[in-house]
């Protein structure tokens, strides 16, 4: 995303926040949606907001608009999302840090492998191959034995491949 946004990106990104208050849940979590897509770095705090709020579904919408937004600002937010009731939520932050590449996002998605939720732990195995975590390796590997997951013992393999520098480098 670019630092600066163009007119249009302004002017869509303030007609949408006028209509946040308007609509109803269900048009907010799209308008919410729509301002990530926007990619207009004014539309943050308002996202921000929105992925603190007690409907799961804005929630939700919020945190996979601040993985649109790119921005590393974002990062607090998802990290504080990965603790979030709710599966998908979690499972939508762990993969908006796996694209965001910041290792501060490291620790807590090394948290996750031990998660119930098979989602959400192949999804923090994905993101922490992309973050090529060095710190996950040995965990990665001695769960790559123990794993009882055949889809997730995948990702593990794909991911211990690109920590060491492996296929995708």
């Amino acid at each position: 995303m670019s630092k600066r946004s163009s007119i249009w990106q302004r002017w869509l990104t303030k007609w949408l926040k006028s209509r946040l208050k308007k609509d109803s849940v269900e048009n907010r979590t799209y308008i919410i949606q729509a301002l990530g897509k926007v990619g207009d770095e004014s539309a943050l705090p308002i996202i921000l907001d929105s992925a603190h709020s007690e409907d799961s579904t804005i929630r939700r919408f919020a945190i996979s608009a601040l993985a649109d937004l790119k921005d590393a600002r974002a990062i607090d937010a998802l990290i504080e999302a990965l603790n979030d009731s709710e599966n998908d939520i979690k499972t939508t932050a762990v993969i908006a840090l796996g694209f965001l590449d910041d290792k501060k996002a490291e620790i807590p998605l090394i948290e996750l492998l031990k998660d119930r939720d098979n989602s959400v732990r192949s999804q923090a195995v994905i993101a922490l191959g992309r973050l090529r975590s060095t710190q996950a390796l040995p965990i990665l590997e001695q769960m790559e034995n123990t794993e009882p997951n055949e889809w997730i013992r995948r990702y593990i393999s794909e991911a211990i491949l690109e920590i060491k520098g492996g296929i995708y480098s």
